[in-house]
């Protein structure tokens, strides 16, 4: 898999590389041009990498070339760390990466919240104690009207007589200061019709009195503000394709039930031995892995975290996108991608740096390249060679990334973004069955065993005790 520090040229897979390219090898002909020498740089095998001791004491791959001798200078993104001061001398570093984490994304699994997606929960809290101030509001003030016309039906039978045209003018004003008032006398219909009105349902008949009249009104600017807003949010998150859930920090990786893994064992112990506490419970689950294609495979199946530095990564992440599209096109067709897209996850880097690694060319222990290679590196690296280098190799990276993107998320209204409406209308079925078994239970137990129900007229009879 081509790297930033060292790229392969291959012509034909399975076959030697002619030549290679990247960040260390033009740092390595620099050297070579100033100090005068000429390099043949060799691969070791894929698997080994850096290297793994063997049982009896020896490394392999590129730190057992050095160990051993049959190379003078290792090029491989070595880590300016301990574990290699002992084993080889190290150049100044020439660089710093971020080491991070390639993770991967999910789609935020919400559906059956989109009826209160639109409100924060503090704005829904609002909204709850609204209407049920209000809802107690219009009980208050329709109760208050019922205690003025109960007065004034006691002033009335005061001055009442047999006169005809008295009773029928009694009879008028009693009606009118009455009208309405049957709507929030009682609490369950006081909730009912507040609740109604939040929802822009007119009210059957409009309140006599003129405190209900004018609360009613305010009350009516107020759903209608509420309606307007959750309106316009709700038509926004339909509109807007589902948000992405990425890890960003250690802390959410750490809690995360992927598991986590990188290249060679001083990384695990590097996570065993840290300090914070997110950093121990990664290295519980840290898995040693040396095979970069299976860890990739891994992590788009959402498994997996592999750990490398940031701009390993981003190829890797191209590399894969771009397999396993054309994967998708040679097996499926253009037709069918869609139907896959939930098979792999997308990958993402970690936005937190674990730690800003130096890295740095290897050398023989005790070589005598050393003091000239740190003066002619240092001077590179002055002149700003190397970060020139290093833009050079990840343009690369960019140009894929444009050519394999995925086209943008459309803004459709498919049935999971309408899960919500489902939800809300079997919770509605849910309550509304409830309610039925406890009328039907109610109606058996209370109303049918009363002595006084009368089966004929299917109601209780209401009988008035007589003295004897």
């Amino acid at each position: 898999m081509p790297a930033p520090s060292i790229s392969k040229e291959i012509i034909l897979e399975g076959t030697q590389p002619i030549g290679y390219s990247g960040l260390e090898i033009e740092v390595l002909e620099t050297l070579s041009t100033i100090m005068n020498f000429e390099s043949e740089v060799y691969d070791v095998s894929s698997y080994d990498k850096w290297g793994i001791k063997q049982i009896n004491g020896s490394f392999s791959g590129l730190i057992g070339e050095i160990v051993s001798g049959r190379a003078d200078i290792a090029l491989g993104n070595l880590y300016y760390t301990p574990y290699h001061f002992n084993l080889m001398d190290l150049t100044i570093p020439y660089t710093t990466q971020c080491l991070t984490f390639l993770t991967p994304e999910s789609l935020s699994d919400n559906a059956w919240q989109t009826l209160l997606l639109p409100f924060r929960p503090y704005l829904w809290l609002g909204v709850v104690i609204s209407f049920v101030s209000g809802a107690l509001v219009f009980l208050a003030f329709a109760k208050f009207h019922r205690v003025i016309e109960e007065r004034s039906m006691i002033e009335m039978k005061k001055h009442q007589n047999n006169n005809f045209a008295v009773k029928k003018d009694w009879n008028k004003i009693k009606n009118e200061n009455v009208i309405g008032l049957y709507q929030f006398e009682e609490p369950t219909n006081s909730f009912l019709y507040t609740y109604s009105m939040l929802l822009l349902v007119s009210l059957p008949k409009l309140p006599a009195g003129w405190s209900l009249r004018i609360f009613t009104g305010w009350w009516w600017i107020y759903c209608i503000l509420v309606v307007v807003a959750y309106r316009a949010s709700m038509t926004s998150i339909l509109a807007n394709p589902v948000p992405r859930v990425t890890i960003d920090t250690l802390e959410q990786l750490a809690e995360s039930d992927i598991a986590t893994g990188g290249w060679g064992e001083e990384i695990k112990r590097f996570f065993q031995t840290s300090l914070d506490a997110a950093g121990k419970k990664i290295g519980s689950k840290f898995e040693v892995i040396y095979d970069t294609d299976e860890a990739l495979e891994r992590v788009a199946k959402g498994e997996f975290a592999y750990y490398e530095n940031v701009h390993f990564l981003r190829h890797a992440s191209i590399h894969r996108q771009i397999i396993a599209m054309e994967d998708r096109v040679r097996r499926f067709g253009e037709s069918q991608n869609e139907t896959n897209e939930n098979t792999e996850r997308n990958l993402h880097i970690m936005k937190d740096c674990v730690i800003n690694m130096p890295i740095s060319l290897g050398l023989q222990k005790n070589s005598a390249l050393k003091p000239r290679v740190d003066r002619f590196l240092r001077m590179i690296i002055e002149a700003g060679l190397v970060k020139k280098w290093l833009n050079d190799a990840m343009a690369e990276v960019l140009i894929a990334d444009l050519d394999s993107g995925q086209p943008p998320s459309k803004a459709l209204i498919n049935l999971k973004k309408l899960f919500g409406a489902f939800v809300a209308l079997g919770v509605g079925y849910g309550i509304s069955i409830l309610a039925l078994l406890a009328e039907i239970i109610n109606w058996q137990v209370r109303v049918v065993r009363n002595p006084y129900y009368d089966k004929y007229s299917n109601k209780v009879l209401k009988v008035s005790k007589q003295n004897p």
